[in-house]
């Protein structure tokens, strides 16, 4: 029987990027806000609270202005590089898929162009984001726009409280600072829940979920296009309870079957939540299917670590799994909120992050120490400066150029 080979999926590593430079660009605006903000000092705020705020609404314009440029330079990057992600890596995942696989039934390939769907996938993804982030951002009825409600709500509160004695002009530009930025620039998408999703998160969603789709859709398209309608389902030490069940295992999309080559029943995806957010080849899974000729392809090998792990225990470990996650969001929101602490000059604040920030790092060492099947990756706890997401997407379009 043929080996059975897994593929590296590339395309993830850089769609994850087109999430970072919204992340980064979220981040820049409210320091540039920021900036503004404390443009000239608080002294004026103190003696001429009033002045103070007409000055400062009158700023509205313009930094809208400088938004506004500064936003189409990073979402056209971002547009950009996940264009070429979807249709170029999309498309040498269907071929190749394709090729090996009529290599190992003795077939010809179909000549199928899948470019279209490719570039369907490509718009729909970003039409999504471009409704629901980038429109409210680049709009001109600063009533809509999320970045000038939050300067004028940040303005007139802190106005509010120094003309009622409550707070000092350092006081309140600094709390109400904070607690804007806390909540972050909302999007336009609501979830089912009620929540309404900030900017880089939703933005993050989309594009990677998306890029998951097409990744496991052209390969399963040119697997069918040749009769086979069955995958091997990527193991991994943790799982939602939706894939635990059926993770290194062979799966269909059609109806469950028993193998006897296999010695077990081939489960359906229908089963197990398949076409649903939180089931199996849903939002965030990290799952690949890649195509299996029972009879003809052998199992992978299991690395040792994984080999033992049982449905329960991979749910457990993804338990664990989403705690190291929760500390890598903390870490990198400790990162976030010291840098806005050091531009408001907040020796307070600042002491207070950097202390928060040296107890998530060791709460993270600790679980990390405590589980070896958890690996620290940096780059989960990074918030990018100096353009690094801008600058790997640049390098990455003139790859796919070259």
């Amino acid at each position: 029987m043929g080996k059975f080979k897994v593929n590296d999926d590339q395309m993830t590593l850089a769609s994850g990027m087109v999430g970072d430079i919204y992340e980064q660009m979220a981040q820049e605006l409210m320091f540039n806000l920021i900036k503004r903000i404390k443009q000239r000092g608080s002294a004026d705020l103190q003696r001429e609270p009033w002045l103070w705020q007409l000055e400062k609404l009158n700023d509205m314009h313009m930094l809208n202005e400088q938004n506004v440029k500064y936003i189409l330079e990073q979402t056209g990057i971002a547009q950009d590089l996940f264009d070429k992600i979807i249709k170029n890596e999309g498309l040498k995942v269907y071929k190749n898929t394709q090729e090996h696989l009529a290599e190992e039934l003795g077939k010809n390939p179909p000549h199928n162009d899948v470019r279209m769907t490719l570039e369907s996938y490509a718009q729909q993804a970003f039409r999504d984001v471009n409704n629901l982030v980038n429109q409210s951002l680049l709009s001109n009825n600063f009533a809509k726009n999320p970045i000038m409600k939050t300067y004028q709500s940040i303005i007139e509160t802190a106005v509010a409280e120094v003309i009622s004695g409550v707070k000092t002009a350092d006081q309140a530009i600094n709390d109400t600072v904070m607690k804007w930025l806390a909540k972050g620039f909302p999007s336009d998408f609501v979830d089912k829940a009620g929540r309404q999703w900030n900017i880089d998160s939703y933005a993050r969603m989309v594009t990677q979920s998306a890029t998951f789709r097409v990744y496991n859709d052209m390969k399963t398209r040119a697997s069918e296009e040749l009769g086979v309608e069955t995958f091997y389902y990527s193991k991994h030490g943790a799982s939602r309870p939706a894939c635990a069940p059926i993770q290194g295992k062979v799966v269909t999309k059609g109806q469950s079957f028993y193998s006897d080559t296999l010695g077990y029943r081939v489960e359906s995806l229908k089963e197990h939540g398949w076409g649903t957010a939180g089931g199996a080849l849903g939002a965030n899974c990290k799952h690949y299917l890649t195509p299996f000729i029972i009879g003809v392809n052998s199992l992978p090998n299991i690395p040792d670590h994984l080999k033992d792990i049982t449905p329960k225990q991979a749910i457990e470990n993804g338990r664990k799994q989403a705690q190291q996650r929760a500390y890598e969001r903390a870490i990198k929101d400790d990162k976030y909120k010291l840098q806005a602490a050091k531009l408001l000059e907040d020796e307070q604040r600042i002491a207070e992050y950097k202390n928060k920030l040296a107890i998530h790092r060791s709460s993270l060492n600790d679980l990390l120490k405590e589980n070896d099947f958890l690996h620290r990756d940096s780059t989960r706890e990074r918030v990018y400066k100096n353009g690094k997401a801008q600058e790997y997407a640049k390098n990455f379009n003139k790859k796919q150029s070259a």
